[in-house]
């Protein structure tokens, strides 16, 4: 039966009711979620794990300018070097919350199906509120909320015009941490713009080049306008890139799992995929050997347990490796709580956005056309 009644005369879930929502109800939620945008799926489903209270590294701000040259018995100089300051991000919390009436399971307890239902149910409207939620943050500028949000891209790819400081630095004291963010030259698309853009975030290593590239639908039409008709009609017979979990792109028939992932188009071999909740007007160009998700296990802190990940792949979506297992979702387990007649529940995303290197971020705004 889905509910067991106890001694004391409460009702709770049974044990497999819970074991279904715990070892599948909510994995396909997350799954759902994070296959849904291309953002969440690339920096959440590649999380790393997040540990104390905050995620520090030490970076370089300057050159030191010690390094010389010498010759024979030359007599050396020492002095200690200070060309570094610690950046540190902390750790951020969303809150979904999941009810499931107690009226409307008293009504439907007649089976396991029938009450496993409105789990399904409940658990679908907070899947809609997670894609909604999630997806915005990861664009955003991370002050929403009393800068309860988590950090975004927005805040990332600045220059201080709208976030002044990041992982606790100034952005004027240390302009190092500042992305290359340009306004569209008469507001208009140009592959010139783009070109210089690209140059400005790369310096011609792998690891310092641009690996993904967003706009919203409109943005991503006018660049496809400005493919040469060659280009557009081999899109046409070929069919348009796909893009998964991680790497480059890959054509339809070439290896991927379910259906086709995210359509991308590409410029200078880099994918550009069409995301809704991208900022509008905007073009972003990111370097994710730069750009990392940290997220936090609950530890069994209060009950609070992981969504474990670890062990799948996005279902419908090109996927070369199975979900990080810290993506930071997770799952408190139905509770009675004393101000209604209900199962109430929680699912909690533990983590934030990092970037080491700011500056291999870029962005394009304003633009309105080609």
């Amino acid at each position: 039966m889905f509910f067991r009644k106890q001694e004391d005369t409460k009702i709770t879930f049974s044990e497999r009711v819970l074991s279904l929502t715990q070892d599948w109800l909510l994995p396909k939620v997350v799954d759902n979620t994070l296959g849904s945008n291309i953002l969440p799926l690339r920096l959440i489903g590649n999380a790393k794990e997040g540990k104390g209270e905050t995620i520090k590294k030490a970076i370089k701000y300057q050159s030191s300018g010690t390094a010389t040259s010498f010759a024979g018995m030359d007599t050396f100089t020492a002095s200690q070097l200070t060309t570094k300051v610690r950046i540190a991000y902390d750790m951020r919390a969303v809150r979904i919350p999941v009810g499931v009436s107690g009226m409307d399971a008293v009504a439907n307890a007649v089976t396991e199906t029938q009450v496993t239902d409105l789990v399904i149910e409940a658990l679908e409207e907070c899947q809609m509120e997670l894609l909604d939620s999630v997806g915005s943050m990861l664009y955003g500028i991370g002050t929403g909320n009393s800068s309860k949000d988590f950090l975004g891209i927005g805040a990332i790819s600045d220059d201080g015009t709208d976030v002044g400081t990041i992982g606790g630095l100034s952005r004027t004291t240390y302009p190092v941490l500042n992305a290359t963010r340009t306004a569209a030259t008469g507001s208009l698309l140009s592959l010139a713009q783009l070109a210089t853009l690209y140059s400005a975030i790369s310096s011609g290593s792998t690891l310092s080049s641009p690996t993904l590239m967003t706009s919203n639908e409109t943005v991503w039409d006018f660049y496809e306008s400005l493919l040469t008709p060659m280009v557009r009609e081999n899109y046409t017979m070929f069919g348009f890139y796909n893009v998964g979990q991680q790497g480059g792109v890959s054509r339809p028939k070439e290896g991927l799992v379910g259906t086709q992932g995210f359509v991308a188009v590409t410029y200078k071999g880099i994918p550009w995929v069409r995301d809704e909740k991208a900022t509008t007007q905007n073009v972003f160009m990111h370097n994710e050997h730069w750009l990392d998700f940290f997220g936090w296990d609950a530890r069994d802190t209060f009950g609070y347990k992981s969504i474990n990940l670890g062990s799948k792949t996005i279902e419908g979506v090109y996927s070369e490796s199975p979900m990080s297992q810290f993506s930071g979702f997770n799952w408190s387990g139905f509770r009675a709580p004393t101000s209604s007649f209900s199962g109430i529940a929680d699912i909690i995303l533990l983590g934030n956005l990092t970037s080491f290197q700011p500056r291999r971020q870029g962005r394009l705004t304003s633009v309105t056309g080609v």
